[in-house]
């Protein structure tokens, strides 16, 4: 290897080093210090490995071109890393997103058992109310029904009753007229024969 190959080499290697500066720093900010999965990172990786291949062929470097070629394997293996993981990533978001949405499911349909089996109870309970007062109401009306029923009947009784006393108190005045008229009798036939008696013995004196 000559010196004049290593002296090219440096300088691509020094200024690669200097132009990658900027992206040293946005990492020392970001906190991407070796993550070589870093896109910006891997992008200029890449142009740092083609570069490399470039200047390694134009000036007959092997160990350049080497470089820029084991780099780009680099980053291509970086890369493929870099999809897979975005995959792997992309599926535990789906997972989880279908993970959550049927676990919202499952919360939507036990909250919907909860609410038909709270107003189910309460479709129960407004039956047995319903139920309860119409018993009542039943009950009331069978009460008012009875009771009418006795008003009547007591009504009913108390007419029979003046209607017994009225035909006792009517045969009890027959029963006095008839017996005044036969005490009238007896007292006109007593007189009547009086008057027979006084007329007789009147004929005797004369």
């Amino acid at each position: 290897m000559s010196t004049i190959q290593q002296i090219p080499r440096s300088a691509v290697r020094l200024g690669l080093a200097a132009s990658r500066l900027p992206l040293t720093a946005a990492e020392a900010v970001l906190g991407k210090q070796g993550q070589e999965e870093w896109p910006p990172a891997l992008v200029f990786e890449g142009v740092e490995a083609q570069v490399q291949q470039v200047l390694g062929s134009l000036l007959h470097d092997d160990v350049l071109a080497d470089e820029g070629r084991l780099r780009s394997a680099k980053v291509e293996r970086l890369r493929q890393a870099a999809n897979l993981e975005a995959e792997a990533e992309q599926r535990r978001q789906q997972a989880d997103t279908t993970f959550e949405a049927r676990r919202q499911q499952a919360e939507r349909a036990k909250d919907e058992a909860a609410r038909a089996e709270a107003e189910r109870k309460a479709q129960i309970a407004r039956d047995e109310a319903e139920a309860k007062q119409k018993a009542e109401q039943e009950a009331r009306a069978e009460e008012r029904e009875a009771a009418e029923a006795e008003r009547k009947a007591e009504q009913a009784a108390q007419r029979k009753a003046r209607r017994s006393r009225a035909r006792a108190l009517g045969a009890e005045e027959q029963a006095l007229a008839k017996e005044k008229a036969a005490a009238a009798r007896a007292r006109d036939a007593k007189t009547a024969d009086t008057k027979v008696k006084a007329t007789k013995a009147a004929r005797t004196r004369a």
